[in-house]
């Protein structure tokens, strides 16, 4: 039996009908090259594992506990028999012709080692065509928030090479993955892991290219919406990480809005360090860091509340101090306006008899 060129792999988790719906839209793809369907089980629930069941022509890869997002892409490399890997999020749900779009762009002269694809969401709305790299670390979704059909007026919908794309939806051929290591454990469970991989890619001279006429429909965030403490952790964490190792690259990175041609130039990355003793078990040093993180950010939390009772409690006794000079001064009005009402009583002749028997007593 001859072998598929494309081997597209889907890491499954906990999403039971994202899942079903993805695997649906793959089997309608239309004039794409012969493919295979790698899904992963990565440390799924067991309704997903029960959905899967129902499924046929799909070549499943059971890993026990969840690998994270590199690990488990890693895995379904490795089972994968396609020349062409292409990573495809399970909760993402690719146009028709995707795939072909994404092949026909792989078999152009210039040879690209990875094609991204135009993501959008729901109302059509761009999330991301290609993305860029900033000096700081962060990142730019080219096109993000711009409507559809204002993308071309963009020069969005023009295939072209980027610094790199979302590997929710991203072709990689085999033999460039291979060469270069694959996702790096460095960033495990998830995050700046797509990133790495396609500088590394480029560092290789491999091109990396984004090509909008494959359109996927993508729920961002989806795996981790449920906890954004713990995603804003990784984030950050991982993004700490990539800044590390290519803090060279990213002295190059152009402004935010700089024109899409220009790029940042790749260089060696340097080591990174780990604080943690390294990453055997992926989780658990992870599940560990985190709640350290987490009890940091309450011991702040405390701190902030302790600082704002004091506060309070100054406040009060400014305020019992403002009410009783307050009183002090409503006393003294009083004093002044039974002055006042006792001058107003008094008729002018009062006044002046008053004035003239002072005077006559002094004489």
């Amino acid at each position: 039996m001859t072998a598929p060129r494309i081997s597209v792999i889907v890491l499954a988790w906990k999403l039971v009908d994202e899942l079903r719906a993805c695997l649906a839209a793959l089997e309608a793809q239309v004039d794409a090259p012969d493919f295979e369907v790698v899904v992963v089980e990565n440390g799924a629930l067991p309704a997903v594992r029960r959905a899967l069941d129902a499924v046929d022509h799909v070549v499943r890869v059971d890993l026990p506990e969840n690998a994270g997002f590199g690990g488990g892409c890693d895995a379904g490399a490795a089972a994968a028999s396609g020349s062409a890997l292409v990573f495809l999020n399970d909760d993402a749900l690719p146009r028709p012709t995707w795939l072909a779009a994404l092949a026909a762009r792989a078999d152009r002269p210039d040879s690209p080692v990875a094609v991204g694809s135009l993501l959008v969401d729901q109302d059509d709305v761009v999330q991301e065509s290609g993305s860029r790299l900033r000096s700081d670390a962060g990142t730019v979704q080219l096109g993000s928030g711009t409507a559809h059909s204002d993308a071309g007026r963009d020069g969005l919908l023009a295939s072209r090479p980027v610094d790199y794309c979302s590997a929710a939806a991203l072709w990689v051929d085999a033999a460039a993955f291979d060469a270069v290591g694959g996702f790096d454990e460095l960033f495990t469970p998830a995050y700046y892991e797509d990133v790495d991989l396609q500088l590394r890619l480029r560092l290789a001279g491999g091109l990396v290219v984004v090509e909008p006429a494959a359109v996927v429909r993508h729920e961002s965030g989806t795996s981790t919406d449920d906890v954004p403490d713990y995603r804003a952790f990784l984030g950050q964490r991982n993004g700490r990480r990539f800044a590390a190792r290519w803090s060279a690259t990213l002295a190059t990175a152009p402004p935010a809005d700089a024109p899409l041609a220009q790029l940042c130039t790749v260089t060696a990355p340097a080591p990174v360090v780990l604080d943690d003793g390294g990453l055997d078990a992926p989780h658990p040093a992870v599940a560990a860091e985190y709640v350290a993180s987490l009890l940091e950010r309450a011991t702040r939390a405390e701190e902030a509340e302790e600082t704002l009772a004091h506060r309070f409690a100054d406040l009060q006794h400014t305020h019992h101090e403002s009410q009783q000079a307050t009183h002090a001064l409503k006393l003294r009005f009083d004093e002044l306006q039974l002055r006042v009402d006792e001058l107003e009583s008094a008729t002018l002749a009062d006044q002046v008899r008053a004035r003239v028997s002072a005077r006559l007593g002094r004489r």
